[in-house]
């Protein structure tokens, strides 16, 4: 008993786990939730599918066989049990009970008394004891005695439906080699049968990924860092995909208009299905489970932050891949999702606090380079409103476990990048520079032409390592240049002196550009130096941005893609059933009592004794026992 019951703790404990623990997710998921070390030994528990680890199934096999043993003993006691009453009972032990009671009778009468039990809902039985008296037996309640068959019953049945949903046929034929998961991403055409689940297949929960107009007529099954793929005794052909949005462009409601066609007979099924409207067939059960991208084609402005180079026309699909050359490195743009609505908690002003906003479509991609490493980037599409400024944002990381990192950019007067990718053409442009010096020399306080050429000089070097590495370059020319033992506060002079020739610089470049464009307005009018120095302050974190391209996505065409989950359970059956049995037999054994009561006349005497018993001798009881003694004492 003591080791059910640990087992019964294991179960429940396992079962919050599964709860609580998103099971079947991606490998790397758990990775960057738990780490690696958690994540090796939760995965060596098999806490990431907790229903099909092994001992999960093991528990559930020595449930079934223990329960199983002791339904079989003791159902025949119980159901004796059930149908007896106990008559064969001596005087002393009936005033051995706790409730006995005996007073005098001048008349007994049995046939009145049969009444008045009945009448009481007792079953009753009389028997006529030779040469001894009058023996009345009665009891009710007595279901109560099934509640430990239900119980058990319940857990045997519950037990056998985990089971059947389990992968206790696929483990066997992993274990033997007949199967064996697939770890690298190949059409479904190349699996071999080793990698697949036939239609057969007694329970699975796979998913499929449709764009409207496709047709699928397999399933992709999650199995630990990898996949097996799942045949379907019918293909889905996805017609049409809705989705409804919220006011704040979150989802409110999605469908889809599936064509579902039988392989064997041809027999074909129109149905739409939503978020708990799920289509059954054939035995599997098709959930409207997520929806994706489904091979957006996006079209993108490449820059080059750090050159004047102008920028070129990319054209790109979600699921593709880009080849590019750039600084003589064969770099693969990996274009992995794409986002038309994204709900945000924005700063936009210090003193509100922030608020859900919708700000617009943003592109998931990874640059990967000739040796196989790769960083991700997430750009927006649109400016967000940051502290009453508007900056575009693209972020960085150098691996899933990381948080993205991110650059911000300016946006100019018409709320575009164009202002920002201007100012730093300019600033790679060394004419332009020496020009924007030059004028500032002839403004400037110098008297000497010596004392004007170490300022030109001063100031293209200063520029020069600020457009070769940002403001920490600066530092680091500023450190070769000062004495060991110059103080920290002419440093921090000399910085600031640096930081202003770079934005004087930048504003003279910023008036010559006005000047000559003056029907092509980029910057701000009335903010044009604030706009300068986050333009300046951008520029230099983009010698942190991994590889310097920023794409800026022009126009798009989203293609939306329905997830599906099917799902075969054979044990959900058994499951609900063993759940109502749980529920009856709890039901009976906390709310039905059970009483049996004895009227006992010896022959001869006029006394009459009268007994009862209960399975749960609780206070009120000894109120109820007094009470109906009372009133069978009055009606005899």
């Amino acid at each position: 008993m003591r080791f059910a019951i640990t087992m019964f703790s294991l179960l429940a404990i396992a079962s919050i786990i599964g709860t609580v623990l998103k099971q079947n997710e991606p490998y790397n998921n758990y990775i960057i939730k738990f780490g690696q070390f958690w994540f090796d030994i939760f995965e060596k528990l098999g806490m990431f599918n907790v229903y099909q680890a092994f001992w999960f199934l093991l528990i559930l096999v020595f449930l079934i066989v223990s329960t199983s043993l002791c339904i079989s003993r003791n159902t025949p006691k119980i159901l004796k049990d059930y149908k007896g009453f106990q008559d064969r009972i001596r005087e002393k032990s009936l005033l051995s009970f706790k409730h006995s009671y005996q007073f005098p009778v001048k008349k007994f009468s049995v046939k009145k008394t049969i009444s008045f039990l009945k009448s009481h809902n007792y079953k009753v039985k009389y028997k006529p004891v030779e040469g001894n008296g009058d023996l009345i037996v009665a009891k009710k309640g007595d279901l109560q005695k099934f509640g430990y068959i239900f119980t058990h019953l319940a857990i045997v049945i519950i037990s056998i439906g985990g089971l059947l949903d389990g992968n206790l046929v696929f483990k066997v034929q992993e274990l033997i080699g007949a199967k064996q998961i697939q770890l690298i991403d190949q059409p479904l055409s190349k699996i071999s049968l080793k990698g697949r689940m036939s239609e057969d297949n007694l329970s699975y929960r796979a998913s499929i990924l449709l764009s409207e107009g496709d047709t699928k007529t397999a399933a992709i099954l999650r199995a630990k860092e990898g996949y097996l793929v799942q045949e379907i005794p019918f293909s889905i052909t996805l017609k049409n995909f809705n989705i409804k949005h919220y006011s704040t462009g979150q989802p409110k409601s999605f469908e889809s208009e599936l064509l579902v066609k039988d392989k064997k007979t041809g027999e074909t099924i129109n149905k739409t299905i939503s978020v708990n409207k799920p289509l059954t067939y054939k035995g599997v059960t098709i959930y409207q489970a997520a929806f994706e991208d489904g091979g957006s084609q996006l079209d993108l402005l490449v820059w080059d932050l750090n050159s004047s180079q102008p920028s070129f026309k990319m054209n790109s699909q979600i699921f593709k891949n880009n080849k590019l050359t750039f600084e003589n490195q064969n770099l693969t743009l990996e274009f992995k999702d794409f986002r038309k609505f994204n709900i945000l908690e924005v700063d936009e002003n210090k003193e509100k606090k922030p608020k859900p906003t919708n700000v617009g479509p943003n592109f998931l991609y990874k640059v990967r380079n000739e040796s196989g490493q790769a960083k991700e980037y997430q750009t927006y599409q649109l400016p967000m409103l940051i502290d009453g400024k508007y900056f575009f944002m693209s972020g960085m990381r150098n691996s899933p476990q990381e948080e993205f990192k991110y650059l911000k950019i300016p946006a100019d007067e018409n709320l575009s990048i164009e202002g920002f990718m201007v100012l730093k053409s300019l600033l790679n442009n060394p004419k332009k520079v020496q020009s924007a010096i030059n004028k500032g020399i002839k403004t400037s306080a110098f008297t000497t032409s010596g004392k004007k050429e170490a300022f030109k000089l001063g100031a293209e070097n200063i520029i020069g390592a600020f457009v070769g590495g940002g403001y920490n370059s600066v530092i680091d020319a500023m450190d070769l240049n000062i004495p060991d033992q110059a103080s920290v506060a002419d440093k921090e002079k000399a910085i600031k002196t640096y930081i202003n020739i770079i934005y004087l610089v930048s504003q003279e470049l910023v008036r010559d550009y006005q000047f000559k464009n003056k029907n092509d307005i980029v910057f701000p009018a009335n903010d044009a130096p604030r706009f300068i120095q986050d333009a300046l302050t951008a520029y230099s974190d983009s010698f942190f941005y991994g590889v310097p391209l920023y794409l800026e996505l022009k126009e798009f065409n989203e293609v939306q893609a329905s997830g599906l989950q099917l799902t075969k359970s054979p044990g959900q059956f058994w499951v609900y059933l063993g759940s109502i049995l749980l529920v009856l037999g709890i039901f009976c054994m906390i709310y039905i009592q059970e009483i049996r009561l004895w009227i006992f006349r010896k022959k001869g005497s006029n006394k009459l004794i009268v007994s009862l018993a209960t399975n749960r001798d609780r206070i009120d009881f000894d109120q109820y026992a007094i009470e109906f003694k009372d009133k069978i004492k009055k009606i005899i």
